[in-house]
């Protein structure tokens, strides 16, 4: 079974559902009933992979974890848990705690057959639900079966031990409030002892203090009569805190569990320490080596590719060190408590081990964001991400329900995965707002209270289009085609693009010159016009260039549609393409038109006007200018239904598209050509953004790399005067080398600084000078150059 929806009612916040209460068309769950009328459950329905709950302060989030195991698990509250602004808090005797249920789906037969031996329902056949409801009333403990989209009435579960052998889903969670520690005792490791970590400042401290008093330890009668004195050296050693001892307990399960690792390992490594100094720092490169293949780092630390987590040994302690890109070492001590809490996390997640029946598992997790950067939280996400549907064949997937109320940590490529919480007034509660991606997550910013993630210029790279129409279409086209198992590469990941609307034509340059034209650092960005007067203008602006006369943005970085790379979208428009909705095929336009007018304009019956293609469109190819789909099909629908006034606005078309598309809407139907041709349209645009994103960063890496270089070789030039050792210049590669990332740029650059063993004989008599030092100089110009070369040609 896997979980499909959690319900609570009377717990904390989630009072009850007072929206869907409060409906005309209310039609009872057969649980919703109390002894005073119908109140139905707070529900919060819940993906099969990752399930994303936002919202602001107090409104619920951390209440949705505890309700998923209470309702699993039959623990975790009780009365005092009642909500207090409940009719019910302290009057009646009957509803005296909070209750809560839960729908599963993939049930199976042999499930099934559990459900009918612990409850009196019997003769059960094409269920495809089942649900367990903890109530006040007796049968407090009851299950419900759906046969054919009817649930049957409560049952009592009679033996409820049995509900283990049922396979319900347990819960788990990674706790985001343990870091990995500076350093970890290896009587720990080895024994499991709570001794805190001693460290060489204390060994350092008590030698000192020996040497300084040696005549305290003469006789046994100086020893005596300087006990408090003795005492006080050795007074820091003590036991372990309980908060000392969880991250011991998290060090201890990388190096055991995460590395594979034995304890006798280290059991001769803390015998090695007194004795043997190379076994001992033999036993830590190997320790070390396997911690390198276990973690794995460059694929899940997006912030630095270099990055390397090693221990050393100090004394009777294994301390936690890092090295990164600038190829330094660190302790932990120096570096921020989001690596440290990442790493958490991170060692967590390859601890965690399925359980041994088989059962599934949901891992819940609450507001993991409160240590980590934005780019952090992105790389969090791929943990979730792998934690449910994993790469590693003998990983069990587990469902994901995580609280939070950053925007960096929802995935935009998953706009179905949000759950919104917003608190009402009163004793309305929580309620739950399940449509979070309509109207482009409008949802968001109130429970966000700005919803920063659609600022300009946040993401890796930013998408210029003229209008919020273009992107509200792109986004879910991107969404839509992921469904579609379309290619990454021919898609936008929107968690690493921002698409970006400049609210008309005429404001594309100057958003573009915001973010390309006043600062040193300069986001990539890439910009899609339409295929009219305004977009050609609109293009010759950005190649005119802002206040100093230069482009603002290559011109291989604006896209127009139905030009160049985009010249093979296929339209309807027997005008061609003037604007983005020209790709979208015709009948698939009016059944979004359709949808607009049932929730707009009700009186406006589109699917009922018959409308094809040559009552939209012009008669001849000759009118000018293209006003495109769009605005036709908005005059055809005002010209039938003699609605003057009748707008068809870009945005809720837009959406309604996707919803087309995504067979959201099944009336009016669309051919499966059509949805064909949108699915070959949109692939077109999109791989072809794509591309033109990948392109725009790695110009910008380019740049980098060049600016990089040149200082090195700046600093390198100052402090020598005409002449330079050749240890010298295999210094300077180790330097260069430690500044560039794993680009395809930077590994050209890494084999072009190789040849210069041979170039300068570098490796023959290294304390002698460079043979050449005016060619070495030139040399290192050339490479920092060499990225920005290889970038023009390939234009």
């Amino acid at each position: 079974m896997r979980l499909h929806s959690i319900y609570a009612r009377f717990y904390r916040s989630l009072n009850y559902d007072f929206i869907r209460a409060s409906g005309d068309d209310y039609s009872p769950d057969p649980w919703d009933a109390t002894p005073e009328g119908e109140y139905p459950f707070v529900r919060i329905r819940l993906r099969p992979d990752i399930t994303t709950v936002v919202g602001g302060n107090e409104s619920g989030k951390t209440q949705v974890l505890r309700a998923v195991e209470a309702a699993l698990t039959g623990s975790g509250y009780d009365r005092s848990d009642f909500c207090r602004y409940s009719r019910f808090f302290g009057v009646d005797k009957t509803v005296t705690k909070p209750e809560f249920g839960a729908v599963f789906t993939d049930v199976t037969s042999d499930e099934v057959k559990i459900v009918e031996q612990m409850s009196s329902l019997s003769g059960l056949s094409d269920v495809d639900r089942i649900a367990i409801f903890r109530i006040n009333e007796t049968p407090q403990l009851r299950v419900y079966a759906r046969q054919g989209d009817v649930w049957s009435g409560p049952s009592h579960i009679k033996t409820p031990k049995s509900l283990a052998a049922l396979g319900m889903p347990r819960p788990f969670r990674i706790d985001a409030d343990v870091p990995l520690p500076d350093s970890v005792p290896l009587d720990y490791i080895v024994g499991g002892k709570p001794v805190a970590s001693i460290g060489r400042e204390f060994l350092r401290r008590v030698w000192d203090a020996v040497v300084e008093r040696r005549s305290w330890f003469d006789d046994p009668s100086t020893v005596t009569t300087n006990a408090a004195g003795i005492a006080g050296m050795f007074r820091p050693l003590r036991e372990a805190t309980a908060e000392e001892l969880s991250t011991y307990k998290l060090a201890a399960d990388l190096l055991l569990e995460v590395a594979d690792l034995s304890r006798e390992l280290f059991a001769e490594l803390q015998t090695a320490v007194k004795t043997k100094n190379g076994y001992a720092n033999s036993i830590v490169d190997t320790i070390n080596a396997e911690l390198a293949k276990a973690l794995n780092f460059p694929h899940w630390w997006s912030q630095d590719s270099k990055f390397e987590l090693f221990v050393s040994l100090y004394e009777y302690d294994l301390v936690f060190m890092i090295r990164d890109r600038t190829g330094r070492t660190y302790g932990f001590d120096e570096r921020s408590d989001g690596l440290k809490y990442f790493l958490s996390y991170f060692v967590q997640y390859l601890a965690h081990k399925a359980p041994s029946d088989g059962a599934h598992e949901i891992l819940l997790m609450d507001e993991p964001d409160r240590y980590l950067s934005s780019s952090g939280q992105q790389d969090l996400l791929r943990i979730f991400e792998d934690f449910a549907r994993p790469q590693d064949p003998e990983r069990t997937p587990v469902q994901v329900v995580y609280v939070t109320h950053s925007p960096f940590l929802i995935d935009k490529n998953e706009a179905d995965r949000i759950r919104v919480l917003d608190k009402g007034e009163h004793d309305e509660g929580t309620r739950v707002v399940n449509s979070a991606a309509a109207n482009h997550y409008e949802p968001l910013r109130s429970a966000f209270g700005s919803f920063v993630a659609e600022t300009t210029f946040i993401g890796n790279c930013n998408l210029m289009v003229e209008g919020p129409s273009d992107q509200v279409l792109l986004a879910g086209a991107s969404r839509w085609l992921a469904g579609r198992n379309t290619a990454a590469r021919e898609r936008l990941d929107l968690n690493k693009i921002t698409i970006v609307p400049a609210g008309g034509t005429r404001h594309v340059p100057y958003l573009v010159y915001l973010a390309r034209g006043r600062d040193v650092e300069k986001p990539p960005v890439i910009v899609l016009l339409d295929n009219d007067k305004a977009g050609d203008e609109a293009k010759a602006a950005l190649q005119a260039g802002g206040a100093y006369g230069s482009a603002l943005i290559k011109n291989d970085f604006v896209l127009q549609l139905g030009r160049d790379d985009l010249a093979t979208l296929t339209t309807q428009n027997p005008l061609g393409i003037a604007g983005i909705e020209d790709i979208i095929p015709f009948d698939v336009a009016v059944a979004a038109a359709h949808i607009y007018c049932q929730e707009f304009v009700p009186d406006v019956d589109v699917a009922a006007l018959g409308l094809d293609r040559s009552q939209v469109y012009p008669a001849t190819a000759t009118t000018s200018p293209n006003r495109g789909t769009l605005k036709y099909l908005e005059t055809a629908i005002a010209e039938r239904t003699q609605k003057t006034a009748f707008h068809l606005d870009k945005v809720a078309f837009s959406r309604a598209v996707i919803d087309v598309l995504s067979g959201k809407a099944t009336e009016p139907k669309v051919l499966a050509d059509d949805v064909t041709l949108a699915h070959e349209n949109f692939r077109t645009l999109l791989t072809a953004l794509a591309r033109g994103q990948r392109d725009a960063e790695r110009a910008e890496n380019v740049e980098k790399i060049s600016s990089r270089i040149n200082r090195i070789k700046r600093d390198f030039v100052r402090t020598r005067r005409g002449s330079a050792r050749r240890e010298d210049v295999m210094n300077l590669i180790e330097e260069i080398s430690s500044q560039l990332d794993s680009s395809r740029e930077a590994e050209d650059l890494r084999r072009q600084m190789r040849r210069w063993e041979e170039d300068f004989a570098l490796l023959v008599d290294p304390r002698e000078p460079v043979d050449d030092f005016d060619a070495l100089i030139k040399a290192i110009q050339s490479l920092a150059y060499r990225a920005v070369r290889a970038s023009a040609r390939a234009d």
